[in-house]
């Protein structure tokens, strides 16, 4: 049987993959606030060499982003109380041009209240 700290990390990391889940799914399908919602307040995103500090400047730049097919792949998780370090591979696919990228998401999500949101996002591209 499970010991409550077993279930607790089962339960953290179920909730951590539904993120980073709904991350791919609202950024192309959702309003851009509802992805929004995924972040922290004070949230930092790294990508394109530009550092972005809090939800206002991520939104500013992301939301003129291009739509396409965005595919999260394998995902590590690392837990550690109310953070986790996550590493994981994604496909996008540019709706208009068929251009395409792949990389690398580091991200650190921390838990605030009951929810895990993204605090730390570095966006490392391959092509």
């Amino acid at each position: 049987m499970a010991s409550q700290p077993d279930l607790q990390k089962m339960a953290d990391e179920l909730a951590i993959r539904a993120v980073l889940a709904e991350y791919c799914l609202r950024l192309e399908v959702n309003p851009f606030e509802e992805w929004m919602d995924l972040f922290t307040d004070d949230t930092v995103y790294e990508v394109y060499r530009r550092t972005l500090r809090g939800r206002a400047e991520v939104a500013g730049m992301l939301s003129k982003a291009p739509h396409g097919l965005h595919l999260g792949g394998a995902l590590r998780i690392e837990l550690d109380g109310d953070k986790a370090e996550t590493i994981q591979n994604y496909l996008f696919i540019n709706a208009e041009t068929r251009e395409w990228n792949m990389g690398w998401y580091y991200r650190t999500l921390a838990r605030v209240g009951d929810d895990w949101k993204i605090a730390h996002t570095v966006v490392k591209m391959q092509k």
